[in-house]
């Protein structure tokens, strides 16, 4: 069995507001193993990066706060940390690839300098060896010509070239955990296989786990072993890349599945969308989240949370249609699969 390197069980993370609280992440829970990739998925302002920030203790306290749960790494409780222990945490053993690098990079400083400083703060080098490990991890992520790089500032490079210099400076000191935030949203196709596929490589290398943030289910296809899907502050599915492909059993999953284009299909058909909108957070409904939007809502469905229902092999699923007393339906036809085997 696969060592479990973070747990999070009931994650409640939430925002102290003029107008209110808002929930944002509501009773999350999932695991992370030793040398695998989680790729969590949802649609933008569905708690993906309030999860993962909550975890590094980034976000600004007030106005956020953890309401409730457990975050353990390595069998020890986390969440507890204080700021100087935390710090000594982030970096070191956790590291995080943000959505965007010109604004995550600073625009002052030479790209050598800022990596050299991230290693000098976690191991006791001097600053000619943690020059020679920076100019080793530009090099491994592609940077061409990384001694005479060093000196260059972040506008220098193209939106790719950014991405992977933030890519060396979070595997600078060989993480076990990089988290990777919508590391491919603003590239050009080409560049977001490039960036993935250099994520996977490194990973390999180093032996690390990922997880990975995104809102687009094509694009973590063939890099992760599972998937969770998160909707209105709750992971509503989890599973092994194949379950989550091509044994979906929420609607949200279905309805996320039916909106990637595919390259075989019908140019001239629209695309599916979900329709209605997410739920206000400030005043989350009593059921399921996604009950509103959803095509086969039950009454049960407006009225209490759907249990968790154990699917076998770690597919989990959080529906009222898998209640035995719910009626039979079946998953509907997901044309991209096709596609997506391809990959899988």
């Amino acid at each position: 069995m696969a060592q479990r390197i973070l747990e999070v069980n009931n994650l409640e993370y939430s925002f102290d507001t003029y107008a209110g609280q808002v929930q944002a992440v509501r009773r999350v829970t999932f695991h992370v193993n030793a040398g695998e990739t989680l790729a969590i998925v949802g649609k933008s302002g569905c708690g993906k990066t309030v999860s993962v920030q909550a975890i590094l203790k980034l976000l600004p306290e007030p106005p956020g706060r953890m309401v409730g749960g457990s975050i353990r790494y390595l069998g020890e409780e986390i969440s507890q940390y204080n700021p100087k222990k935390m710090s000594r945490l982030r970096g070191k053993e956790m590291s995080i690839i943000f959505q965007d690098p010109m604004t995550s990079l600073n625009p002052t400083m030479r790209i050598g300098k800022q990596i050299i400083e991230g290693i000098r703060k976690h191991e006791r080098i001097s600053r000619r060896e943690g020059r020679a490990r920076a100019v080793e991890m530009l090099g491994k992520v592609g940077i061409p010509s990384p001694e005479r790089n060093m000196n260059r500032y972040p506008h220098q490079f193209s939106g790719g070239m950014r991405q992977r210099v933030m890519i060396a400076m979070a595997l600078a000191c060989k993480p076990r955990i990089l988290f990777a935030d919508e590391p491919t949203t603003a590239l050009d196709v080409t560049t977001q296989a490039q960036i993935l596929e250099l994520m996977h490589e490194l990973k390999q290398e180093l032996n690390a786990s990922v997880v990975i943030i995104t809102h687009d289910l094509s694009v973590v296809a063939r890099v992760s072993q599972r998937i969770a899907v998160m909707y209105a502050g709750k992971i509503v599915e989890t599973g092994d890349v194949r379950d989550i492909f091509y044994n979906p059993r929420h609607p949200y999953t279905w309805g996320l599945l039916q909106s990637v284009p595919h390259r075989e299909g019908d140019r001239r058909q629209e695309l599916t969308a979900i329709p209605g909108t997410p739920p206000d957070l400030f005043h989350p409904p009593a059921g399921c989240g996604f009950a509103f939007r959803c095509r086969y809502c039950m009454g049960a469905c407006t009225q209490a949370e759907p249990p968790q229902t154990d699917l076998g092999n770690g597919h989990l699923v959080s529906c009222w249609l898998l209640d035995e007393r719910a009626p039979k339906t079946e998953t509907p036809q997901l044309a991209q699969r096709k596609g997506v085997r391809e990959h899988g």
